[in-house]
């Protein structure tokens, strides 16, 4: 259907009797999507129907790493370690950054050159095809819109592969590990250990650093395997704890970021979304008005800052409590 002229949209749907079913409203603006949350009553309207779009660009956008997320689960068979990551990339920009060609990226990752059996998520917010890899090279290629979105896949990793040394390719505001062996060296500028989580009987130390510095580097030693019988032991467990922390992971991401054109999660706004979005309207404001005022400029750009830390400040406190 078609908006009216200010934007609003009014109609019915009729449900389809499944409890499990999600519904919410999408558009497609200069060639992207965008979804609304998803609908939890009878009668939804204002903020919880609203649909927001950007313009697009291919020019260069900063895209922040507001978190990334490394989970490292025991042997499996022929010794080789499960590996899951996901990023949190963050779009402060008001447009959608989009590929130039289907051969640019719109943001690439590196993981180590002897990672094997590398495959995209299937609980993470990127289609198929839309995340290759090339050598240790993983790039990405579906438009970024203001906001948050997550990248998640997953790896395996020989024996000969550790120590792991884990350069931070860029500025990082969040960085979190997750590791199931119990005897494993973690070390990283500002590292500290936290309380260990769970998941079906499993225990994973976990480790959180905070605004690590571009180049940084991210260290991981673990036990050498020692027999056959240790290898059957892990056999076909590993792989089942990494996906169900990379599950996790998911999941509390998705409970704490807005996502205008991506896969969305059944949850109330939290206090991060409410901030990614008034940073996108003041943005928004300031670039159709163009104030010339310098005390107009200056209270924009107070404004902003203060939003920003209040955001890094809320996305360290949900993350800890995540």
């Amino acid at each position: 259907m078609r908006t009216l002229a200010n934007g609003g949209y009014s109609f019915r749907y009729k449900t389809s009797g499944d409890t499990s079913a999600v519904y919410f409203v999408s558009t497609t603006y200069g060639g992207v999507a965008y979804f609304t949350s998803p609908f939890r009553g009878p009668v939804v309207k204002g903020d919880d129907a609203l649909l927001t779009v950007f313009d697009t660009t291919s020019h260069p956008v900063s895209i922040k790493v507001a978190g990334r997320h490394l989970i490292i689960g025991t042997p499996q068979a022929e010794g080789r370690r499960p590996v899951g990551e996901v990023y949190d990339l963050q779009n402060d920009s008001t447009v959608t950054l989009i590929a130039r060609d289907s051969a640019s990226p719109v943001w690439t990752a590196h993981i180590p050159a002897s990672a094997v059996a590398f495959q995209l998520n299937s609980s993470g917010e990127v289609a198929p095809g839309a995340i290759t890899r090339t050598g240790s090279q993983v790039s990405l290629f579906v438009p970024i819109s203001p906001g948050l979105r997550q990248v998640a896949f997953t790896y395996e990793l020989p024996p000969s592969a550790f120590p792991l040394s884990i350069p931070v390719e860029r500025a990082t505001g969040v960085f979190e590990i997750l590791i199931q062996e119990p005897t494993a060296r973690v070390r990283a500028p500002s590292l500290r250990e936290m309380a260990p989580v769970s998941t079906e009987g499993r225990t994973f130390r976990r480790f959180l650093a905070q605004d690590l510095a571009e180049n940084a580097v991210v260290q991981v030693d673990v036990p050498r395997i020692v027999g056959a019988e240790r290898q059957r032991v892990y056999l076909g467990v590993a792989i089942t704890m990494v996906a169900a922390m990379l599950m996790a992971l998911l999941f509390a991401g998705r409970r704490g970021v807005r996502r205008p054109a991506i896969a969305f999660a059944p949850a109330p706004e939290s206090r991060s979304q409410s901030l990614v979005r008034a940073i996108a309207t003041l943005d928004a404001e300031f670039e159709e008005h163009r104030p010339t005022d310098e005390a107009a400029i200056a209270a924009y750009r107070d404004r902003r800052a203060a939003l920003k830390s209040e955001l890094a400040a809320v996305l360290a406190a949900e993350r800890r409590s995540a």
